[in-house]
């Protein structure tokens, strides 16, 4: 008989693992081991009382010295089962199959060590009928992680104390701004899932020497489920449901605005999405004057198994998660009826107060009052967004006009007639306006052009001041206003692109090692032959006027390269996050292209040479459409850009300035 070779399996080394582990350098991953021991109190006491569990169960909390990092130390004492044999070996046990059973990851204990450095656990509980204790501290940097101690606990009944203290030198900021009620607020709202469609024991926090606080009863009166549902959704093509609970509270300093909470295992997992700028207000006022908030929980079993390790997040697209938010921000403004009129009748007259002012703007209304037209816009725009998509309408039907002007000029008999009608509806405010805007764009040129001479100190003006004239930068469509941007310079299309981003990453935040930053991206969702949807994408990127160092194949001197790099992260990036927080998604068929914006110099010409570009059409203008990555660039100077800005608007300027 043969006999066989056997081996066991090394344990995960949790150090190594917690490296890997991000928590949020907030109130909440500073909180986050004080949550995790509550909710495995909690199945201490489920463990223990079964379903008298919501009547009998107590989680103390303690807190003495709170702002205070090298005396503060935190306590949690249930009184649920107790750390008994078959705990003991779950404990012992990292990502445990008994956690799993109770919706958790077996991974809480040693998230502690990423805020605390000092951990202790007692406990006492029945074994065979004889009462029991166990005492250890808890130290994962150690050889053997369990170090006994003979002392009993400190408390007579059953039930586990988990003891934290020595908090790490990154968490001093932290511990000095904490405010006793944040820290009830946050661990109240952690558990709002419990107070709305499940149970909860008594949880009491106190701290230092006063009297106990009683969480429970003080969020179970605040947090009452005034409605919920389910909604569908396509997660990675499965049709899945998501359950939400709303609930109404009154506006504090820790609850200040309308927002979204996913749930899983029972529990709010990363931070609220903030839904003000889709429901128009960061709260309502209701009959006697008070502010109120809606607060919105979704879970489902699809973000169960999406679930990160630490619980610190689920695993969903941006496109998921936005199509949830839509989703339950439309049931709640469903029943919110009431605010959100009381929010268009506002937007409707302050927008008939702005076109009193600029009635050259009702044109894009097309015949709709201003009520209708609101109504079909977002709760959170301003005038100024009213007045951008306003000039957007305006400009098209300006199209339209001249389609009438030219089916005019088609028929002899009927043209005199036909002009007149269609002068008709050019006032004499359309004119001045008209005429307003003709100069400010001669004057934008001459600024251009000015930026690129030389100054005082010999040197030529940075392409920033250039990039700041076209379009801001580190800002996007969101925060710049129709007017207050001139795309026109390089091309008149581009204005009315539905997102720009101008010099920020994808992901929205700070700069890091290895984000290519566009100086400026236009994003286009459109519908192409067909039934695919895609999307455009255009980047332009500006270079230092005269700049002559250029090299072929060098990332930070090859601006083709710079830009086929930032098209293609931008594409794997799946999208771009807005500056008010929201995403812009795009998905599908993509159809990219370039402007290089720079005066192409000897040291340039080559480098486009050598990536094989053209100007064979126009000998100031090097263009090529790269197969591999179905990009179409273009490469033009100043010069030309200015010259063709011009000949766009010289028709304008020869009537006004006689050019």
């Amino acid at each position: 008989m043969v006999k066989l070779h056997t081996d066991t399996l090394i344990k995960p080394d949790m150090k190594a693992v917690l490296e890997r582990t991000h928590i949020s350098a907030d109130l909440y991953g500073f909180l986050l081991p004080i949550l995790e021991a509550v909710s495995n109190a909690m199945h201490g006491i489920e463990a223990r009382f079964k379903s008298d569990a919501e009547t009998n169960g107590e989680v103390e909390i303690s807190i003495t010295n709170l702002n205070d990092p090298k005396n503060l130390l935190i306590g949690i004492t249930d009184n649920g089962i107790g750390l008994n044999d078959e705990n003991y070996n779950s404990f012992k046990t990292p990502f445990s199959g008994l956690k799993l059973k109770q919706k958790g990851r077996g991974f809480g204990r040693f998230i502690a060590f990423k805020v605390f450095s000092r951990i202790l656990y007692s406990s006492r509980y029945e074994e065979k009928a004889s009462e029991k204790v166990r005492t250890f501290r808890f130290d994962i940097t150690k050889q053997n992680e369990l170090i006994y101690h003979d002392g009993d606990p400190d408390f007579k009944h059953n039930g586990l104390r988990v003891e934290y203290d020595s908090p790490l030198e990154n968490w001093s900021n932290e511990i000095g701004g904490l405010t006793k009620e944040d820290v009830s607020d946050a661990i109240g709202s952690h558990f709002l899932p419990f107070f709305l469609y499940k149970w909860l024991p008594k949880i009491t926090i106190k701290y230092d020497n006063d009297a106990p606080e009683d969480i429970t009863s003080h969020f179970r009166d605040i947090f009452v489920e005034s409605e919920s549902g389910t909604i569908t959704c396509q997660i990675e093509g499965k049709e899945e449901q998501i359950e939400y609970s709303l609930t109404k509270i009154p506006k504090t300093r820790s609850f200040k605005n309308h927002c979204l909470l996913f749930a899983a295992a029972d529990r709010i997992v990363g931070k609220p999405r903030d839904l003000t700028n889709i429901l128009g207000q960061p709260h309502f006022t209701d009959a006697n004057d008070k502010n109120y908030i809606v607060i919105a929980v979704v879970r489902s079993a699809a973000f169960e198994s999406r679930l990160n390790d630490a619980r610190t997040g689920i695993t969903l697209s941006p496109k998921v998660i936005e199509e949830i938010v839509g989703a339950v921000s439309n049931v709640i403004q469903k029943g919110e009826k009431t605010q959100v009129d009381k929010i268009k009748k506002t937007q409707a007259r302050r927008l008939d107060e702005a076109l009193r002012e600029n009635p050259i703007l009702r044109i894009g209304l097309k015949g709709q009052s201003i009520s209708d037209y609101v109504s079909g816009k977002p709760n959170n725009w301003t005038n100024q967004q009213f007045v951008s998509d306003l000039a957007i309408h305006r400009y098209r039907a300006s199209r339209d006009l001249s389609k009438e002007i030219a089916s005019a000029a088609q028929s002899s008999d009927e043209y005199t007639e036909n002009i007149r009608d269609i002068v008709k509806k050019i006032d004499d405010n359309n004119k001045e306006a008209l005429a307003e805007y003709v100069v400010h764009r001669k004057k934008v040129i001459e600024l251009v052009e000015a930026a690129r001479r030389y100054g005082d100190d010999g040197k030529h003006a940075p392409e920033d001041v250039i990039h700041d004239l076209v379009f801001k930068r580190f800002s996007d469509s969101v925060k710049t206003d129709y007017f207050e941007h001139n795309l026109w310079l390089i091309d008149d299309a581009l204005a009315f692109l539905p997102y720009v981003s101008s010099d920020r990453t994808m992901h929205g935040g700070r700069r890091k090692k290895g984000n290519k930053v566009a100086d400026l991206a236009f994003f286009d969702e459109s519908l192409v032959l067909g039934d695919n949807d895609g999307t455009t994408i255009t980047i332009i990127e500006f270079k230092r006027p005269s700049r002559d160092d250029y090299r072929f194949g060098n990332d930070k001197s090859d601006p083709v390269l710079q830009v086929i790099n930032t098209l293609e992260q931008a594409t794997q990036s799946g999208g771009i996050s807005k500056t008010d927080g929201t995403h812009f998604a795009f998905d599908g068929v993509v159809r990219r292209f370039a402007y290089i914006i720079a005066d192409i110099t000897p040291t340039l010409k080559t480098v486009l040479r050598t990536h094989d570009f053209k100007n064979d059409w126009n000998p100031k203008i090097f263009c090529r459409y790269r197969d591999n990555e179905e990009i179409f660039i273009q490469a033009m100077g100043y010069d030309t850009l200015v010259e063709n800005a011009k000949k766009r608007n010289q028709a304008f300027f020869s009537v006004l300035f006689d050019e």
